[in-house]
């Protein structure tokens, strides 16, 4: 009988809504102009497609989609919500050393808009926070779990040799010869990376932290894993501009302790299973809430 008046309603509206209802999860609607409007943002040009390969896209997105209302739907049940408080401590973590106009340039590079990237953030904060609010069962990860893990992996624990490096970048090679002779004057790197240099990480000092050879680009491999420890490098061109580094400590090749990386190995264990017990959750909602799909939308629609 639902089903029957559901079907009476939509014929009723299809001249005021030509758009139409496309889904129902719960007591959350989409219509088919809204998710085009998500399809168009996901996937800007699918054109060039089969209409088959089209509809597996949209049938990809629509999961996600379904996912996404299940989870705001229990929110919006539990009355969990994120803070804006929360929102903007995600965001610096996230955005790290770069400034707001660098990181919407890096956003822009990829295609996307820091509101778009905002909704992505808000909702990854959300679906955490209410899978925690609704997981009744706290997931933990013991020292004999983690032994296991170390005695059976002990390859992915094998360590390449690794540096320590700073950096500076520079727009030009003579801006590059000069903070260098400032160096060799006796000048400290870190201090002058934090007055002079145009890379983000110049707040830190230039620190890169430690890497392995292929961690960085080809041109700054070249020049690190030669470099005597505390030397600093002539300036290096780059796609970038102009580097100078100093290597501060290198480390050999070796199989990291067990001391050293069990704080890391229960981390990983711990969200596999955190992402399990979630996985379960989810599949739970799937199952009690009432999902309406209208798949004739999504069909291919024939040329008039």
């Amino acid at each position: 009988m639902f089903l029957l008046l559901l079907l009476l309603l939509s014929c009723q509206s299809q001249e005021q809504q030509p758009q139409g209802l496309l889904l129902e999860v719960g007591q959350r609607q989409l219509t088919l102009q809204q998710f085009n409007r998500e399809l168009q943002e996901t996937y800007p040009d699918i054109s060039a497609l089969t209409d088959e390969e089209q509809l597996q896209l949209k049938k990809q997105l629509l999961k996600q989609i379904i996912d996404r209302e299940l989870i705001l739907g229990e929110a919006a049940r539990l009355n969990v919500q994120i803070t804006p408080d929360e929102l903007d401590a995600a965001l610096t973590e996230v955005r790290g050393r770069y400034s707001k106009e660098e990181f919407e340039k890096v956003l822009a590079q990829t295609g996307k808009t820091l509101d778009s990237w905002l909704a992505a953030l808000r909702l990854r904060l959300l679906t955490t926070k209410v899978a925690q609010v609704a997981q009744t069962a706290a997931v933990q990860v013991s020292d004999s779990e983690c032994e296991d893990y170390y005695r059976n992996q002990r390859e992915e624990f094998r360590r390449p040799v690794e540096i320590r490096a700073r950096q500076m970048l520079f727009s030009t090679r003579e801006e590059a010869s000069r903070v260098h002779k400032m160096i060799k004057e006796g000048g400290d790197f870190a201090t002058l990376a934090q007055k002079y240099s145009q890379s983000p990480d110049r707040e830190s000092g230039g620190a890169l932290g430690y890497f392995s050879a292929g961690q960085l680009p080809v041109e700054f491999d070249e020049v690190l894993f030669k470099l005597p420890v505390k030397q600093v490098s002539d300036p290096v061109e780059s796609p970038y501009g102009f580097h100078l580094f100093v290597v501060e400590r290198k480390r050999k090749a070796g199989l990291r302790p067990y001391a050293v990386v069990k704080d890391e190995i229960a981390a990983q264990l711990y969200q596999q299973k955190e992402e399990a017990a979630f996985h379960l959750w989810l599949e739970g909602l799937q199952e009690t809430t009432e999902t309406h799909i209208n798949w004739e939308l999504l069909q291919p629609q024939p040329i008039q």
